[in-house]
């Protein structure tokens, strides 16, 4: 077991943290609702969905699943999707809706190729 001060407090301290921000995030995505109404709406679900998908990969998943990086996919062509419809577009919006639709499709290809092997050599 390490001693070292990571070691014993890092963990706790990383999730007191990603708490931290996702409670920033809920509380900034009210605050947007009030102030810009139902215009917000797609905003602030997209920060919620990625807020609430880095809580449940810290806490629960871990980062380095499938699941989780599929989820993440998603999060990422919604958010250029939201941007785009929502009148921000901006070169980055595209990025994030591309960026996100390729990654997505890249993972469901992988996916369909390791269920196309045989069992044994999965």
């Amino acid at each position: 077991m390490s001693d070292s001060l990571y070691g014993r407090y890092g963990r706790q301290v990383l999730g007191g943290v990603i708490l931290a921000l996702a409670l920033l995030s809920a509380v900034s995505g009210y605050l947007q609702i009030e102030q810009r109404g139902l215009a917000a709406v797609g905003d602030v679900g997209v920060s919620l969905y990625i807020a609430a998908l880095v809580v449940w990969g810290f806490f629960k998943e871990g980062f380095d699943t499938f699941r989780f990086r599929v989820a993440l996919y998603f999060g990422l062509a919604m958010w250029g999707t939201v941007d785009v419809l929502g009148g921000s577009e901006s070169p980055f919006s595209y990025i994030l809706l591309i960026v996100g639709s390729l990654l997505l499709a890249r993972a469901a290809y992988k996916y369909a190729d390791k269920q196309r092997k045989p069992v044994y050599e999965r």
